[in-house]
């Protein structure tokens, strides 16, 4: 088992703050001392998710077992980030990291553009891969990506992933992860009471996505991927 106890949590920047936040709602990440190495801790009593008070062990449990599911599915694409290793026991989960995320990059005064010219096309092939797959990812904010040591851009959060054949999952099972500021997509994607999870990434690609990239791709990504398939 590795041993974590001298990691330090990953965090992310909010826009136009000066300040660092927790990164999700549901899991503790944690950098080993070289950063390369995250260890994703699915804990429902963790501190670092005590401003989180809806969190269940059952929620733990589900979100746990998508990112491992489609962790594995993914690995053979070189954008999936590099399985280390599982303790499924104490639900951790151990991936190739490179220090930060995209965050920090488009929101910490660096230019993206200058770092990784063409990452527009990395995230386009992504995402294309992903759809041809038959799968929905959620998570795709820059928090969501990073560079790796080649200057390659990796996804991680795949606990969002879901299945096109999947769509409707009941809303009472992911209710301990709606927010506050979240609430309002999710009731328009909710369908007598199951959330709708293609209205909830059409949305998400269309609308949400230009409130967290500052040059944002993802309405193109949309029209040119799933607009002929409606």
């Amino acid at each position: 088992m590795i041993d974590i106890s001298n990691w330090i949590y990953c965090y992310k920047r909010v826009p136009g703050y000066d300040f660092l936040t927790t990164t999700n709602m549901l899991y503790t990440p944690m950098m080993n001392p070289e950063g390369n190495i995250m260890c994703m801790i699915w804990d429902e009593n963790s501190d670092y998710q005590k401003d989180n008070p809806n969190l269940s062990k059952d929620l733990i449990n589900f979100c746990f077992e998508r990112e491992l599911k489609h962790l594995t599915l993914f690995q053979n694409y070189s954008w999936a980030p590099k399985l280390i290793d599982i303790d499924v026991s104490a639900r951790k989960i151990f991936l190739e990291w490179n220090t930060e995320t995209l965050n920090h990059i488009v929101f910490g005064g660096r230019d993206l553009n200058q770092l990784v010219p063409d990452w527009k096309d990395q995230v386009f092939n992504i995402l294309k891969d992903i759809s041809d797959s038959r799968v929905y990812k959620m998570a795709l904010y820059p928090h969501c990506f990073f560079i790796d040591s080649n200057g390659k851009i990796k996804t991680f959060d795949f606990y969002s992933c879901v299945g096109m054949e999947e769509r409707y999952i009941p809303r009472s099972t992911l209710s301990g992860m709606i927010g506050v500021n979240s609430g309002h997509r999710f009731n328009d994607a909710t369908v007598e009471d199951k959330i709708d999870f293609k209205y909830f990434f059409k949305d998400t690609m269309l609308t949400h996505l230009s409130t967290v990239w500052k040059d944002n791709p993802f309405p193109d990504y949309y029209n040119l991927l799933f607009k002929d398939k409606e």
